[in-house]
């Protein structure tokens, strides 16, 4: 073998032995970083904070209902629309528009008569028979200016309505005062994060896992919904206060590191 092949195999032998080199020390590095894991296998520290907002509501929710029975579920029906049409037609002439009015319910059920025989004539039990059937629709309203809810309420009684839940307040669009939320509960997380690294000796590494959970408190008040009805323009009777209240959104973050 001449002196030129004899060098050629031992350099691919020395690169050979580098390569092996390598793996057997990546190998072994990788195993006694697994039995860390075994031995420590929490290396991880987790964090949790809240971040609370008051808000004002801006709207407010109502729901109002038509019922309606016959003996006839087309004639139901076309008396039920014309009462919900003309109470519609109203809550449209108190500045509501169509996105503030939506339907939440439309049942119509057959009504049963059980005693229309006498069993013992009849000789055996009798089947119930449909003496007629009742329609109850249900639409929400949506008020943005809180000075109309007495007029709109106090009008409706006028228009074939049967029964209005009271009033809730929310806000429309909460997501800005989530944020708010969410930055008040990161700021305490970092703080508490910070004071840990500089108090001891732990060293805290790349962010793992973020959770949030999160709640909001709606502002239920409880209007008197027949005193509203009386406390019409038309009326003398003093109108029933509306006080729309605050709600709390609260935002809890749970931020967990790797340890170094």
């Amino acid at each position: 073998m001449d002196q030129n092949k004899q060098k050629q195999l031992a350099t691919v032998l020395m690169i050979f032995l580098v390569v092996l080199s390598i793996s057997v020390l990546s190998w072994g590095y990788y195993n006694y970083r697994q039995a860390q894991n075994i031995v420590n296998s929490e290396r991880v520290i987790s964090f949790s904070a809240e971040g609370k907002v008051v808000a004002k509501p801006d709207i407010a929710k109502i729901v109002i209902s038509v019922i309606t029975q016959g003996e006839k579920a087309e004639i139901v029906q076309k008396e039920n629309n014309e009462k919900m049409q003309e109470a519609i037609a109203f809550i449209k002439e108190q500045g509501i528009t169509e996105d503030d009015i939506k339907t939440t319910s439309y049942s119509l059920n057959p009504q049963y008569d059980y005693n229309w025989c006498d069993e013992e004539a009849y000789g055996r039990p009798c089947s119930p028979k449909i003496i007629g059937y009742q329609l109850d629709q249900g639409v929400e309203v949506k008020m943005r200016d809180f000075d109309k809810i007495n007029t709109i309420i106090g009008g409706l009684s006028d228009k074939g309505i049967n029964r209005i839940s009271n009033v809730r307040f929310e806000i429309d669009d909460p997501e800005a005062y989530k944020n708010e939320a969410r930055i008040q509960a990161l700021n305490k997380i970092k703080e508490r994060a910070n004071l840990l690294s500089q108090e001891t000796s732990i060293r805290l590494g790349r962010i793992i896992t973020i959770s949030e959970g999160q709640f909001a408190y709606p502002a239920y008040r409880a209007l008197d919904i027949e005193k509203a009805i009386a406390g019409s323009p038309e009326d003398s009777v003093s109108p029933a206060p509306i006080e729309s209240g605050t709600e709390e959104i609260s935002i809890t973050l749970s931020v967990t590191y790797e340890l170094k």
